[in-house]
């Protein structure tokens, strides 16, 4: 269930954990084709320290989202 708040006429919805987990998949899926239980397991392990790659960075900025 989403939870809405509004302050000075800004409408904030907050996504559930489960929505959080499901964004996250979705871009690991259409960006590096994986999905994102396997690129967090990748993560954890450091697979991807000191790349630079757009792509990662894209789904990386999601973790906190699914965590």
């Amino acid at each position: 269930m989403h939870d809405t708040r509004s302050d000075a006429g800004v409408e904030v919805v907050e996504a559930t954990p489960e929505e959080g987990v499901a964004v996250l998949d979705r871009a690991a899926r259409e960006v590096l084709n994986i999905s994102g239980d396997e690129f967090l397991a990748k993560w954890d392990a450091g697979d991807y320290e000191g790349m630079d790659d757009p792509a990662i960075t894209r789904v990386a900025m999601l973790i906190p989202f699914a965590r």
